[in-house]
This record gives C-alpha cells, sequence and structure tokens, in this order.
C-alpha cells in the first residue's frame, strides 16, 4: 500500500485498495460535492471509473465503462442539496454541518477553522499549488498544505464532538445517527411520542395530504405587543416563562388522547365529528358523566380536554419525562466536574432533551407538512399561553407597589420598566414578580427573572439592545443585542462594528456630541480610504442559479456569471455565502456593474470601495434607527461633514477598471471625475497649507526640516509594510514568497493596504529629488 502509483489509474485502484482494507463508517470533507469526495467521484468517471460503486458497501460487478452520458445522469441524480450518497457509508460534509452549528458570515475552512481552533490557515489558489507542485523542491509545500487540512478536519469534528453528541442524539432520540443529522423535528418528536404511546394501545393517525389540506385553519397567534420605541435610562427587567408551551401542555393535559373536541361540535346526537385532519366520536353520556365529576377543562379557544384523573395525555407524559431527566442530567453534571468525558456525554444528552421538549408543540400545529397534526390542540396550547401572559401583564400593572410598566412582550417573555428605580431595586421587584405569578399559575408552569437591561433601546419587535445585568452584584454590565444590525449577517462587519460602538458611547456616556464626534471621525476615515477593505464585504446568501428570477440583479447571481466563464467548478453551492464589494464608478452606471468580488479589488489597485454608497445606504440606515429615537441624525451629521479640496494627480488618461465602466465609444476620451483618482493639495510636511507642487513656499524655505520629514515617512511606511510580510510569512510558516489569497485574513488586506501605501514612497523620493 506504501507504493507509488504509475499512473492516476493506478492511484485509485490503490487508494480504492484502501478504502477496503479500513472499511470506515464514516466518509467526511469539506464542500463534499465540488471538491473533497464529490471530485474524486467526478474524477474517477473521467477515468471510466464507477467509483460510488466502489466505496459503497453493496457487493457490485467488476468496473465497467462509463459513457459521459451516464456520467452526467449519475450526477444529477445526486440531492445536491442533501448531499452525496453511498451506500453503506455515512458522509459527513463539514461546510453543511457548520452552517447549523455557528453562526459566520463566511463559511469557509480557514474562517472556520479560525472561529472554532482560533488559528489561522493560509489558502492557496489551485494555480499557485500547480506551479509549486511542479517544482520538486516545493512538493513539501503542497503536501503540507492538504495534510493541514485533513487534520483540520478532524479537529473540528472533535473540538464540536460532533460524532459522539450525534451518535448520543441517536441512542435519546431512538433513530439512526445519520437520521440525526438529515431528519428533522417532527421525525425525533414522533420516534419518542409512539414509545410512550404503543403500550397504552395508541396507534397514531397517518392522514393524507388531502385530509391535511381541509383541516381548520389555525386561529390564534402568539401574543407580541408592539414595544414604546424609545431609549431607556431607568432599568427594564426581562423575565421569562421557562418552557411554556411543554409546561402548559403538561399542566392542562392537552394531548390528542385527552381532547374530547371542540365545545361546538359536543353534546350532539352525530355519529362523529372534525378532529384536527381526522373525525372524532364522543358519546353524549360519557361526556355528560365527566362533566358532572368535574373531569373536564376548557381551553380559551373552546376545545375540551378530560383531567389528568380520567388519562394522563401521552405528551404531557413524554414532556415530564423529558424534562425531569434534563434535571437528572444536569446534576449529575454539577457532581461529575472533573471528568470532561462524561461531561461531555450528559452535556449532548441534555441539550438534545431540551432541544426536544420545544418543539413537541410545533408537531401538533405543523398543519402544511405535518405528520399528525392537530389544529385544536395547537390553537389551545397557543391560546392558553397567551392568556397565561396577559394574566402576568394585568397583574404587574395592576400591583402599585412595584410602581411598574410592561413595555414589550413576546410570547412567553415580559419587558417591564421601572421607573426611577435603581438596577437593585429593579432585580428586588422582578423577583417578587416571578414569584407572584408563578403562584398564580398551576406547575410547572413558572417565571423566571432573566436579566436587567440598564440603558436600553426598544426598537421595534424582536430588535432591541442594552447593557444586561444577569445579577444584582454585576459590576460590569454585558452588551447584548436582539435583532439589530450588530448580530444580523446580512450586511457589512463595519455597519455591526459602528452601530455597536455608536450604542456603547451612547449607554456609557448618555452624550449625543460624543456620539457624533465618533461618526463623523468614522465617516471621513471612509471617505479618505484609510479604512480595512475586510469590513466592507458584504456575504449574501446564493439560491442557486435556477431560484431567481430571469434577469434578476443579485450580486451573488451576477459573480457567478462571471466566475462560470473561465472556471465552471467555482459556481457557488446553493445556500453559500457569496462574499462582494461595491466600487466607485462613473455617475448613473447601474448599481450591479458597480459589483466586485473581493480578490478582484485586491488585485487592481484602480478599484476603490464607493464610500458615498456605504455611507448612505449601508450604516446610515441603522445608526439613524436608534439615533432617531434621541433626536439625532447621522444623515445630516454626514452633509455637514466639510469635504477636503482634491486635485488630480494622474491625468495621463484612466485605468482599466473605469474604461470597463465607461460607454464603449468614451471609453479612451472621456475624463470621470471620481474620489479615487484625485489626492489632497495639503503639504507633504502636514503643516496644514495648501500647495499644488507637493511642499509649500515656507516649508521649502526650510529644507532640512522637510528632508528629516519626508525621509521618516519614507522608512515608517517601509517597516509597516516588512511587518504585515513577516506576519504573513509566519502565518503560512513560509520563509519565501506568499501567496495566500484567503479573504477571511486580516493580514491579507492588512498587506494590500501597506503594498499601496508604500507605492507613495517613490514620489516622496521623486520629490525630494527635485527640491535637493
Amino acid at each position: 500500500m506504501g507504493k507509488r502509483a504509475s499512473n492516476e489509474r493506478e492511484l485509485y485502484e490503490k487508494f480504492l485498495l484502501l478504502i477496503s482494507f479500513w472499511d470506515p463508517d464514516i466518509f467526511a470533507g469539506y464542500e463534499i460535492e465540488s471538491a473533497a469526495w464529490g471530485y474524486v467521484i467526478e474524477r474517477g468517471y473521467a477515468l471510466e471509473m464507477n467509483l460510488m460503486k466502489r466505496l459503497s458497501r453493496v457487493p457490485s460487478a467488476e468496473t465497467v465503462q462509463v459513457s459521459e452520458e451516464e456520467q452526467r445522469e449519475l450526477l444529477e441524480m445526486q440531492d445536491y442539496s442533501a448531499g452525496l450518497k453511498i451506500p453503506g457509508r455515512i458522509l459527513l460534509d463539514i461546510w453543511r454541518l457548520m452552517r447549523h452549528e455557528i453562526a459566520l458570515t463566511s463559511y469557509t475552512f480557514e474562517n472556520v477553522v479560525y472561529h472554532i481552533l482560533h488559528r489561522r490557515v493560509p489558502n492557496h489558489s489551485y494555480r499557485q499549488l500547480s506551479r509549486l507542485w511542479r517544482k520538486s523542491y516545493s512538493h513539501w509545500v503542497v503536501l503540507e498544505y492538504y495534510l493541514e487540512r485533513v487534520n483540520g478536519n478532524f479537529e473540528i469534528l472533535n473540538q464540536l464532538d460532533l460524532i459522539g453528541r450525534t451518535a448520543e442524539l441517536a441512542k435519546l432520540f431512538g433513530i439512526q445517527f445519520y437520521e440525526v443529522l438529515s431528519r428533522g423535528s417532527q421525525f425525533r418528536v414522533e420516534s419518542m411520542m409512539l414509545r410512550i404511546a404503543k403500550p397504552r394501545n395508541f396507534v397514531s393517525v397517518s392522514p393524507s395530504i388531502h385530509q391535511r389540506a381541509h383541516m381548520r385553519a389555525p386561529e390564534y397567534l402568539p401574543l407580541i405587543l408592539e414595544p414604546n420605541s424609545r431609549f431607556y435610562a431607568d432599568p427594564i427587567i426581562v423575565l421569562d416563562f421557562q418552557s411554556l408551551y411543554p409546561s402548559v401542555i403538561i399542566a392542562y393535559n392537552y394531548c390528542f388522547s385527552t381532547c374530547l373536541g371542540r365545545i361546538e361540535h359536543l353534546g350532539k346526537d352525530t355519529d362523529s365529528f372534525e378532529f384536527g385532519a381526522s373525525r372524532l366520536r364522543v358519546p353524549p353520556k360519557m361526556l355528560q358523566a365527566l362533566l358532572d365529576k368535574n373531569l373536564v377543562t376548557f381551553s380559551p379557544c373552546g376545545v375540551a380536554f378530560v383531567k389528568k384523573r380520567v388519562r394522563e395525555g401521552v405528551l404531557p407524559r413524554m414532556l415530564s419525562e423529558i424534562l425531569n431527566t434534563r434535571l437528572m442530567v444536569k446534576k449529575s453534571m454539577k457532581l461529575h466536574k472533573d471528568n470532561s468525558i462524561l461531561q461531555r456525554v450528559l452535556h449532548s444528552r441534555q441539550l438534545g432533551l431540551k432541544l426536544i421538549a420545544n418543539v413537541t408543540y410545533g408537531y401538533t400545529a405543523a398543519n402544511f407538512s405535518g405528520r399528525m397534526p392537530c389544529v385544536e390542540i395547537g390553537d389551545s396550547v397557543v391560546a392558553k399561553g397567551r392568556e397565561t401572559l396577559e394574566r402576568a401583564i394585568k397583574l404587574v400593572e395592576e400591583t402599585e407597589r412595584w410602581g411598574a410598566k410592561v413595555v414589550y412582550g413576546d410570547t412567553d417573555s415580559l419587558f417591564v420598566l421601572c421607573p426611577g428605580r435603581s438596577k437593585e431595586e429593579a432585580f428586588k421587584i422582578g423577583e417578587e414578580i416571578a414569584e407572584a405569578v408563578t403562584k398564580e399559575n398551576p406547575p410547572p408552569v413558572k417565571l423566571k427573572l432573566e436579566k436587567v437591561y440598564q440603558p436600553s433601546i426598544l426598537q421595534t419587535k424582536k430588535r432591541y439592545v442594552g447593557y444586561m445585568y444577569e445579577s444584582a452584584d454585576q459590576a460590569k454590565p454585558i452588551y447584548e443585542a436582539k435583532g439589530i444590525e450588530t448580530v444580523r449577517r446580512d450586511g457589512c462587519p463595519v455597519v455591526a462594528k459602528m452601530l455597536e460602538k455608536v450604542l456603547r458611547i451612547l449607554f456609557e456616556t448618555c452624550d449625543v456630541s460624543k456620539v457624533k464626534q465618533y461618526t463623523c471621525r468614522q465617516f471621513t476615515k471612509i471617505l479618505e480610504g484609510r479604512v480595512n477593505l475586510q469590513d466592507f464585504i458584504f456575504a449574501k446568501e446564493f439560491r442557486g442559479e435556477s431560484g431567481y428570477k430571469p434577469g434578476a440583479c443579485v450580486p451573488a447571481l451576477e459573480l457567478m456569471r462571471k466566475w462560470k466563464l473561465t472556471d465552471p467548478r467555482r459556481e457557488p453551492r446553493q445556500g453559500q455565502r457569496v462574499p462582494y464589494v461595491i466600487i466607485n464608478g462613473p455617475p448613473l452606471v447601474p448599481l450591479i456593474r458597480l459589483v466586485r468580488s473581493p480578490d478582484e479589488l485586491l488585485s487592481n489597485e484602480g478599484l476603490k470601495i464607493n464610500a458615498n454608497y456605504y455611507i448612505v445606504k449601508a450604516i446610515i440606515p441603522p445608526l439613524n434607527r436608534c439615533l432617531l429615537l434621541i433626536g439625532a441624525d447621522a444623515n445630516q451629521w454626514y452633509n455637514e461633514l466639510p469635504r477636503k479640496t482634491l486635485m488630480l494627480h494622474n491625468t495621463g488618461g484612466v485605468t482599466p477598471a473605469v474604461k470597463a465602466l465607461a460607454p464603449a465609444d468614451e471609453r479612451m476620451h472621456k475624463k470621470i471625475t471620481i474620489s479615487q483618482y484625485f489626492s489632497t493639495t495639503n503639504c507633504i510636511v502636514d503643516c496644514g497649507r495648501q500647495t499644488h507642487h507637493g511642499v509649500c513656499k515656507d516649508c521649502r524655505q526650510q529644507p532640512q526640516r522637510v528632508l528629516v520629514h519626508v525621509m521618516n515617512k519614507v522608512n515608517k511606511l517601509e517597516r509597516k509594510l516588512e511587518l504585515t510580510e513577516k506576519m504573513c510569512r509566519s502565518c503560512c510558516q513560509r520563509s519565501f514568497e506568499t501567496t495566500c489569497i484567503s479573504l477571511d485574513c486580516p493580514v491579507v488586506f492588512s498587506l494590500n493596504r501597506r503594498a499601496l501605501e508604500y507605492k507613495q514612497a517613490q514620489y516622496y523620493r521623486d520629490l525630494i529629488e527635485e527640491l535637493f
């Protein structure tokens, strides 16, 4: 097995022998469809080898010749939204798994390694790797590069305990290993529910699509109050019902097996009536007997259920066992803190129990694609949860000694404002509210004090931000945001960073002038180009070429079409986040023509980011959503900014980038006035005077001062460039030229910026020679 192969086909045969020898259960790879195993399989077709059969555990005949048409059919048969399938093997696409594990703007291997393993790894182009492989003395670079990526995949799986956690969840839910990853929450709930239902001689209903379509539509929605949008300096208490919907199901015994149907249908002599997607019959005599003994409860939406004394429902029983087991597991975790392996196993179990409890309500209310939906149960749970929250709000606002007011509520949480109170008083009031509301409700419905915000901003529904305190003795607050741009991934990083900094300044100083000072300073930096280009990259999900309407002007789609012309394999996968930037361009040019990939921006120094677009369209709107609540306007601040006087730096034509943007008949002659082709008229000695000759007249009278000042600038530029190059070489572990193109590494952008800045050094030297 360690012998060298004389050709590619022989290499594949030896590789298959290795697979046969080890017979692994799991094949893993990063992007297994376009690279890794997907590439190996496609390459096998090119060599007339059907690797799909050879890699599987299903006995197959010898390799036969596969035509090009058959190759295409085999590839088209694969469900690329779910990944390749090899019979007898479990295929794990780490890229796909990471999309559900962590929230990132980019899911490249380099970015995932950085955020999970906390180290940087280089990324080289295939062209560069081929060039290195052709030279015998640099074979080790290519081998080391791919070994690092293979080991990185193992480390990611191990760090997140994906194999162990998935195995634990499979045992917990009673389903297969791969079904934990590939199947949805309904499959998990049903697996656990049927294990409790079958011993009681219950059979689950399997409604047809026609029955499900004709089921009554849900009528109740969770209670979501419209917040009073403003800045709050006083403390806001956040209280949350612990597992509200599972607790409601347990407390009121809501289940398929305990439901008697709607009140309007009961007591009639009809044989059966509508119940969910099926029909139900309740004998009037039995119903009367239950009513006489007060053994029936009614939900707020008018549905009757028997009490637990008559029959404990399957769902309440299941959820009770789940929540009790989770408490036992968490206690065990506290008892075995020193055993790290046991901690990981127990953590996986308690997490799985928590997830299954939270999605049980969804199983009853999935009226579009549900396996056993029942609108009566779903509406009853929602209506009872809504009523519970409304009663809590009423209790808070009617208790005068608290002096509190509910300013926002969302499904199972309350935001209670305490005007004129301190943080300590707010925590005390919050504990009293939680205790009073819990006493009003049957167990296990429980209201918990989660945190206190001070200060905070409520924007709209599900969008708020504030300084969070989790206990009365917590000295330093934690910045927490929900739903606003600092935690969203559909913008660019500069928006999130600026908004967070603005809010922190506002919360800590309550001084609008300091907010304005910071905002204007950042606007000036962007206009002058003194920024990190990495912060200006948008990353939007690609929906697939067929996922857009004809003629759609979508940046990801536009870039995909450009990439396919040069490399068909560079087409983004469905769901992949495609990075892009908006560059400067001539007036009246459609915005879609200003879209460029970040690597194109780095390789062409004539391209500059469209500062005005980023400020006006990307940064100011989210800033104003917060600032307008305190009477400030970032748009007005931007319009009042002083603009520097500019002079044309190079009149000898335009760059290729501008030629591409200009109309065909004007590309070579029309001068386009864009800020990127101008430089400032400030004196280079930084004396503050204006000049068109680099050095003003007054400074020319002091040649020694000019020489020292300019040479210091040159030396500073050289040192910055050299230091950045050292950082890049250290990361790549190379002592020679680096070719890393990772767009997720800030050093790549920093190196590009330093290289551009260093070009000023020659201008400074020429100016010194001219003067002296």
